[in-house]
């Protein structure tokens, strides 16, 4: 059921971090020469008119745009509502529930993984037999919450581990995924995440926008902060500026000095085109983030997400343009895109 637009508005303030958005204010200030004040007053007033958020107001540099721009960003409330438009409810579970994600698209994932809901500890056991590391996640986490990397070989027996998995909701265990050599060089602490949109119409699909996220540091599973972002063309070079969250340019990575003009990944165009097929598989979600992982021997499918973030996409840092995700959503829908009441 959608959630009333009050309401969801009410939320919108609760949950404002306060020392992001000076953050922003400030980096807005600076770059425009306009005050603070004058900037939060625009920021409220976009909120009011756009359900802008004051993150989105940044990523999409809205102090420097048109009323005719603005409208081809995507919002937190349009958002809302264009999901509710592409995506069919009754199937957005089997995007949100990685159970039933892993058994749909297992032929996408290349791994092997466990349900812990419907096996045995015996079938764990046999299923840790041989591998070096796994990781346990929560079915329905988000944002790198509710995942573990395990060790096998540092674990304890079977029969606790199990029950310690089970007992905090990580029901789902998975055969870890070796990164290729290409995205090693930048980060080899942690398998980084490819966002990769399709959009479904007419029974095609059309990878519509992407974008990479690694992190800065040595954590091994990656996370929702404190990560670069940049997107890839189908020959593998990044097309696009290296940023962070408060679009400051990278050239090389902080961590391991790799520089990002030399960086070339194999296997994007591969990945482009197992996303679209794997769009085909669920007709009812039009809209779906893919979360792509280029291991040893290509790219293998992470997860799909039917809420994709639309934030990266549309940040003004990466290319420097001036028009938003909805633009790209609108391109591919044509006339169908004028019946989505937004």
């Amino acid at each position: 059921m959608a959630m009333p637009v009050r309401k969801w508005m009410m939320n919108k303030f609760h949950d404002i971090n306060k020392e992001r958005m000076e953050k922003h204010l400030t980096i807005l200030s600076e770059k425009s020469g306009k005050s603070k004040a004058y900037i939060k007053f625009d920021m409220f007033k976009s909120f009011l008119l756009r359900g802008t958020g004051y993150t989105d107001y940044f990523r999409g540099d809205f102090i420097h745009l048109t009323s005719e721009e603005k409208d081809t960003f995507a919002t937190a409330r349009k958002f809302y509502k264009l999901m509710a438009y592409l995506n069919d409810e009754e199937y957005n579970v089997i995007f949100h529930d990685k159970l039933i994600f892993n058994e749909l698209f297992r032929d996408y994932l290349k791994r092997d993984f466990i349900n812990l809901q419907i096996s045995t500890v015996e079938d764990f056991a046999k299923f840790l037999e041989g591998k070096d590391t796994v990781f346990a996640k929560d079915p329905t986490g988000e944002c790198g919450h509710g995942i573990s990397k395990i060790i096998v070989a540092e674990a304890q027996t079977p029969e606790m581990l199990y029950h310690e998995l089970t007992s905090r909701g990580q029901l789902l265990v998975e055969e870890a995924i070796i990164q290729s050599e290409d995205l090693n060089e930048i980060n080899p602490y942690v398998v980084n995440s490819y966002r990769i949109v399709t959009l479904y119409k007419d029974g095609k699909a059309k990878v519509i926008s992407n974008a990479l996220r690694i992190n800065q540091d040595d954590t091994d599973v990656i996370g929702c902060t404190n990560d670069l972002y940049f997107s890839i063309g189908e020959d593998g070079r990044i097309d696009s500026n290296v940023i962070d969250d408060y679009a400051n340019v990278y050239e090389t990575h902080p961590m391991t000095g790799k520089k990002f003009s030399d960086v070339r990944i194999k296997g994007v165009k591969e990945a482009f085109e197992m996303c679209e097929k794997a769009a085909l598989r669920v007709p009812q979600v039009r809209y779906i983030g893919w979360d792509v992982a280029f291991s040893e021997s290509g790219p293998v499918i992470v997860e799909g997400n039917e809420y994709p973030g639309y934030g990266i996409l549309q940040f003004y840092a990466l290319k420097g343009k001036r028009t938003g995700h909805l633009k790209e959503v609108a391109d591919f829908l044509g006339d169908e895109y004028d019946k989505i009441r937004l």
